[in-house]
């Protein structure tokens, strides 16, 4: 079941949360609205859902080319799984799940043999059939939110919408449920929308990630287009960890520091200024000047927990600069606090009113 939104807009008093917003998410494709709060994600969810109303004439939701404008919330055939459960307390795992087909008026309900299995194959996808007695309180975070999606899935919704699903879980759990989640995607290829503020929730799970600010689309492509091809300041930013260094561009080449970097359009030989991104995996470190385009910098702080070394440092200049190693490369450097090195990038994006070069 494609989906296609077509120039929504959608405003609340004077805000506005949607500007002329379009985007099609193929039949069967996982795909994350990420971006910070504010920037219309959620907005633009509940509108596809029909939670929410488009503002009058400002354009067209579609579900494999058929308009919805007309088209109540139980019409659209939808299955929607809110950050915090929504379970029904005083019901057991069983009966939160079979709710949705049991309030199914008695022409479209399904017998009750045909429920109850239902149910169950629903329960054992999640991993959960054991736990069809239980009742919420006595489920973990994880299980509830399980429970939240066999919920969803329990009326054969055409499409999949998840907000913020993992949004109040804590990290080891939501990092494994993302995992479970892209798995069970693999197997069942329902067409699945989830919304996420969470850089690296988008970039494992989804199949393309729509990058959303202040109402507007800033990019779509896969986790790896958005990633290493940015396509705005805004996207570079936003992505992950960045140092941002302040310089110049001129001739095809851009300066900052002591540094010239020939990364820039040869086009532009007028002098104007521009801005340099550089993550901190994508620069070196040396204890010694080796000829390569380097800047002298001094070590602040060093974090060697985790899969990286993360190391502060304070340049000549006065700017703090971030830099993660490998183990076995900070071990070789022999590092430590007050050290001199010098710095070098690997790789650079360089933008120019907010356009890359």
């Amino acid at each position: 079941m494609s989906i296609d939104i077509r120039q929504i807009s959608k405003t609340f008093g004077p805000f506005a949360a949607l500007k002329s917003v379009n985007l099609h998410v193929a039949s069967g494709e996982l795909v994350a609205l990420l971006g910070p709060s504010g920037s219309g994600k959620t907005t633009l969810l509940r509108i596809i859902a029909g939670l929410e109303v488009a503002d009058a004439g400002s354009g067209t939701i579609l579900f494999h080319g058929e308009d919805m404008a007309a088209r109540r919330v139980a019409e659209r055939r939808v299955g929607f799984v809110f950050q915090h459960y929504a379970l029904f307390r005083h019901m057991t795992v069983f009966e939160n799940v079979a709710f949705g087909l049991r309030v199914r008026p008695r022409v479209l309900r399904p017998p009750r043999s045909e429920i109850r299995d239902r149910v169950h194959d629903l329960l054992r996808l999640v991993q959960l059939d054991w736990l069809a007695d239980r009742y919420p309180s006595q489920l973990s975070g994880g299980q509830r939110q399980r429970v939240a999606l066999a919920r969803a899935l329990a009326v054969e919704p055409q499409v999949l919408l998840l907000d913020e699903p993992f949004g109040a879980l804590d990290a080891k759990v939501r990092q494994e449920l993302r995992r479970w989640l892209r798995r069970l995607h693999d197997e069942i290829h329902l067409t699945s929308v989830f919304v996420t503020h969470d850089q690296e929730e988008a970039l494992e799970v989804s199949d393309r990630v729509v990058v959303m600010n202040e109402g507007r689309i800033e990019q779509i492509g896969t986790p790896e287009e958005v990633f290493h091809q940015p396509a705005n300041e805004f996207v570079m930013n936003f992505l992950g960890n960045v140092n941002v260094f302040q310089g110049r561009a001129e001739d095809g080449r851009f300066f900052f520091g002591p540094l010239e970097v020939a990364s820039v359009d040869p086009d532009r030989a007028a002098a104007t200024d521009a801005r340099a991104f550089i993550r901190p995996h994508e620069l070196e470190l040396e204890v010694e000047a080796t000829g390569r385009p380097a800047f002298p910098a001094t070590v602040q702080h060093i974090n060697a927990a985790g899969g990286h070394v993360k190391i502060e440092l304070l340049s000549d200049t006065g700017q703090h600069v971030f830099v993660e190693l490998p183990h076995h490369r900070y071990r070789e450097l022999d590092l430590y606090r007050g050290r001199t090195v010098f710095v070098s990038p690997r790789s650079i994006k360089v933008f120019v009113d907010d356009y890359s070069i």
